[in-house]
């Protein structure tokens, strides 16, 4: 057997971290002298100390560390295993986002873009008749779904659109959510008709917005809501926190993401004087 300060050696672990593991009942010296209170392991521990070790660089806790060793029944273990590989995986995916963002941020520094590229102006939107639908989507992507149901049933009522089309979508919630968003999209329609298939027809109020037009990805909206909301402090205005889109250039046209022009904009329920 091997006192504490050799078993410290030979398992390259501070002492201070064998009192801890001795108290979290993890490693208990193999003998202690009632007397003199020394502590003594054997050879064997040797390879337990090694996989305590192995198994918090992996990232466990003590307490499932203490309960895989002592339980062995393999699927136990193997549960635990499968369970550090999926939050390794969750961590690795955040990973890579903070790497991204960190690219955009060297890019933005070397490209020198300022939110000063963004020009916010305030813009006035008059009534229209429009066609409408509205429902809850689980991603942003599925988007697109909306305005093929739109296009659809402007097909099947042989709908008379405004030229150009005039379309936007608007997304209703009032604060951040990770999924399962309210969206609506309306296209500008001549004439009057009838509801159906989850469609409306109504006239649209005039509203103000502060808006951004700009060129490229929507990967750049974080950009655009920032200089649209410095806009609004300095100029002392308030928003009703609804957010829209007008697609100028939208996927829908061009795939490429470099050739899209989106108007965005925030609706204004005051104006400063």
């Amino acid at each position: 057997m091997f006192k504490i300060g050799e078993f410290s050696k030979l398992s390259n672990t501070t002492i201070r971290a064998l009192h801890y593991y001795e108290e979290k009942g993890l490693l208990i010296p193999h003998v202690i002298n009632p007397e003199t209170n020394y502590r003594y392991y054997s050879a064997e521990q040797l390879r337990t100390i090694n996989k305590i070790k192995l198994l918090q660089e992996m990232g466990m806790s003590l307490d499932t560390i203490s309960e895989i060793l002592s339980v062995q029944d393999l699927s136990v273990l193997n549960y635990h295993y499968q369970l550090r590989q999926q939050e390794l995986a969750k961590e690795l995916d955040s990973t890579k986002q903070k790497l991204a963002l960190l690219e955009k941020l060297q890019s933005t520094l070397t490209s020198g873009k300022k939110l000063e590229n963004y020009n916010v102006t305030l813009k006035e939107f008059p009534k229209c008749k429009v066609m409408s639908l509205r429902k809850s989507i689980p991603t942003y992507d599925d988007e697109s779904l909306l305005w093929q149901q739109l296009y659809q049933q402007s097909l099947d009522q042989k709908v008379k659109l405004t030229t150009p089309p005039a379309g936007m979508t608007i997304y209703h919630d009032l604060e951040f959510k990770e999924q399962d968003y309210d969206v609506e999209v309306q296209s500008n329609v001549i004439g009057d008709y009838a509801n159906q298939n989850e469609v409306t027809y109504f006239e649209r109020d005039s509203f103000t917005a502060a808006t951004v037009t700009f060129n490229g990805s929507f990967d750049q909206m974080a950009d655009v809501t920032e200089a649209i909301a410095l806009w609004l402090e300095t100029h002392h205005c308030l928003t009703n926190g609804v957010m829209f889109n007008i697609p100028i250039v939208s996927p829908a046209h061009d795939p490429n993401p470099e050739n899209w022009v989106t108007e965005s904009g925030f609706v204004i329920t005051n104006i400063a004087k």
